[in-house]
C-alpha cells in the first residue's frame, strides 16, 4: 500500500458539508479539516464538526480539525447602488457606515485617518482596486485611484500593516476561539499574525480554558516576514498564505517568500502548511491546469508538510476531484526519482530529536520497512518526521486527540493502541496491526522510536529494531 508523506488540508464548506460529502473527502485523502470561521455561525460550525467527526469514524481514518480565525477583516461601508470606480480620478476615504457619494468611499475601520501615511497604498477587493493617499484633511483621507474597478457594499479593505492599530486577536476571534476550544479543535490558526506576542494570547486563552491547542501562525503580512523566525519558532506550526501575501507583496515574489518560509520552518523545526488557489481552476473544472500541478509538485518537492485547498472543496463544483487530484500530484511527485526529502539543517537541541535521528539513520542501514513511534502526546512522532526519513512513519498511541494532532504531521499514520505500560504487549500489537493492515510481512524489519518509561510523555530516549514474526 501506497502511503503518501505530505499531508492534504482540506476546508469544510457547502459543496462538501453533508455526511455523504465528508466521507467521500476522506476516501480522496483528507487528513485535516480546515474549518474557516470567517463564514458560518457557532451552531453551524459544531454540527460540521461533528459530522466531520461521524465520518472520521466511519471511515477508521484519524482526521483532524483546523479551527482558522478570521481576524481582522475591514471592509467598505454601504452605497445605494454598485458603481464603478474610474482610474486617475481622485477621491475621499472616511471612516463609516454609509455614503451617498460616489467619490466618497467610507471604511469600517475606527482611526482611519490617524492611521494611514502619504503615498501609502489601500487596495479594495483582494487588490483588485489599487489607491495612493495623497493627503489627510482631520478626519478625511484623500485618495488618487490608480486602477480602478467595480465598487460594491461591504468589500474588503487592505490597509498597511504596519501602522495599524488593530490586535491580531480581535473580539469575535476570541468568542470563536472559546468556542472552538469547548468543540475540541485540534490546532488553532491564527491570522494576520505581526509578531510572536500576538500568538502568546492565544496560548494564553487555551491554558486558561484547560486546553492547550498547537497554534499555527499564518504567514500573510510584511511584519510577520521582517519577525519571521520568532513567530516560527513562537508557533506549532505555520501555514503559508500566499492569497494575502499576494496582496502586501507583488506576485513575482511571493513563489520567493513560500520558500523563505518554508527554510526558516526547516531549520526552526516546524511543520508547513502551503495554501491558496493551488488548484484554483478546480472549482469549477474538472481537471487542474498544468501550472497548478506544477505548483503542487514544487511545494513537495521543496519539502512542505502539508498542502492546502480552500474554495477548491468549500464551495467548488467538485470537491471530491479536487481532493483526489491534489493526492495524486503529492505522491507521483514522491514517488519519483527527483524527490529527496530536505536533511536536517540544524544539529539537535534534545535527546528526543537526537534518538529520532538516530532511528531514522538506524532505518535507512539497515533497510527497515517502517520506523514506528509510540507516543503519548505526539512529540516522538514529531520529531521523527522533521528528520525526514525514507520509509512511513506508523505512530501508535491511546490518546484520540494525539492520533487527530498527528493526522498533520508528514509522513505519519496515525494508529489507535491499547493503554498498556508493558513495551513487549505494545511490541505484539503493533506487529499484529502492521500485518493486519497488510503493511508488514514475517522477516521484514521495523525500527521502534519510544520512551522509557511508557507513558511519560517527553522521554523518547530509546530504539529497538524489530523483525515481524
Amino acid at each position: 500500500m501506497a502511503i503518501r508523506r505530505a499531508k492534504l488540508v482540506c476546508t469544510l464548506g457547502p459543496a462538501c458539508d453533508s455526511a455523504e460529502g465528508l466521507r467521500s473527502l476522506i476516501d480522496a485523502g483528507m487528513d485535516v479539516a480546515r474549518l474557516n470561521f470567517s463564514h458560518g455561525t457557532h451552531e453551524e460550525h459544531k454540527a460540521r464538526l461533528q459530522r466531520l467527526r461521524d465520518a472520521s469514524d466511519d471511515k477508521k481514518k484519524h482526521v483532524a480539525a483546523l479551527q482558522d480565525l478570521c481576524g481582522p477583516k475591514i471592509r467598505t461601508g454601504t452605497f445605494p447602488k454598485n458603481f464603478d470606480l474610474p482610474s486617475g480620478i481622485d477621491i475621499t476615504l472616511m471612516e463609516g457606515e454609509h455614503s451617498n457619494d460616489e467619490r466618497v468611499i467610507t471604511i469600517q475601520y475606527e482611526g482611519l485617518a490617524g492611521d494611514v501615511r502619504m503615498h501609502d497604498k489601500i487596495l479594495f477587493d483582494d487588490g483588485r482596486l489599487v489607491l495612493e493617499v495623497t493627503g489627510i484633511d482631520g478626519d478625511k483621507v484623500r485618495a488618487h485611484v490608480h486602477q480602478g474597478g467595480g465598487m460594491r457594499n461591504h468589500v474588503g479593505v487592505h490597509l498597511p500593516s504596519k501602522t495599524m492599530r488593530i490586535s491580531a486577536l480581535t473580539e469575535k476571534d476570541k468568542e470563536d476561539l472559546i468556542f472552538g476550544l469547548s468543540c475540541g479543535m485540534d490546532y488553532v490558526a491564527l491570522s494576520f499574525v505581526r509578531r510572536a506576542d500576538d500568538l502568546k494570547l492565544v496560548r494564553e486563552i487555551c491554558q486558561e480554558w484547560g486546553k492547550p491547542t498547537p497554534v499555527i501562525a499564518k504567514i500573510e503580512t510584511p511584519d510577520a516576514l521582517e519577525n519571521l523566525e520568532s513567530v516560527v519558532a513562537a508557533s506549532d506550526g505555520v501555514m503559508v498564505a500566499r492569497g494575502d501575501l499576494g496582496v502586501e507583496f507583488p506576485p513575482e515574489r511571493v513563489p520567493v517568500i513560500q520558500r523563505q518560509i518554508l527554510g526558516v520552518a526547516r531549520r526552526v523545526r516546524r511543520p508547513v502548511i502551503v495554501a491558496t488557489e493551488m488548484l484554483q481552476s478546480m472549482t469549477k473544472s474538472t481537471r487542474p491546469t498544468r501550472a497548478e500541478a506544477s505548483d503542487v509538485a514544487n511545494a513537495v518537492f521543496w519539502g512542505t508538510d502539508a498542502v492546502m485547498l480552500s474554495g477548491e472543496t468549500a464551495t467548488g463544483d467538485h470537491p471530491q476531484l479536487a481532493a483526489a487530484m491534489m493526492s495524486r500530484i503529492a505522491m507521483e511527485s514522491e514517488g519519483s526519482s527527483f524527490y529527496e526529502p530536505p536533511p536536517n539543517v540544524s544539529r539537535a537541541s534534545s535527546v528526543p530529536e537526537a534518538v529520532a535521528r538516530g532511528a531514522v539513520n538506524t532505518a535507512k542501514e539497515i533497510g527497515a520497512k517502517f520506523l514506528v513511534a509510540f507516543t503519548e502526546n505526539g512529540g516522538s512522532a514529531m520529531n521523527v518526521s522533521l528528520a525526514r526519513p525514507q520509509v512511513p512513519i506508523i505512530a501508535f498511541s491511546p490518546n484520540k486527540a494525539t492520533l487527530r494532532k498527528m493526522a498533520l504531521y508528514w509522513g505519519v499514520v496515525p494508529r489507535e493502541l491499547p493503554q498498556t505500560s508493558d513495551i513487549e504487549a505494545m511490541v505484539d500489537y503493533c506487529t499484529a496491526d502492521l500485518m493486519g493492515m497488510g503493511l508488514a510481512s514475517p522477516g521484514e524489519r521495523v525500527v521502534l522510536v519510544f520512551g522509557a518509561p511508557i507513558g511519560v510523555s517527553g522521554s523518547t530516549n530509546s530504539i529497538r529494531v524489530h523483525v515481524i514474526a
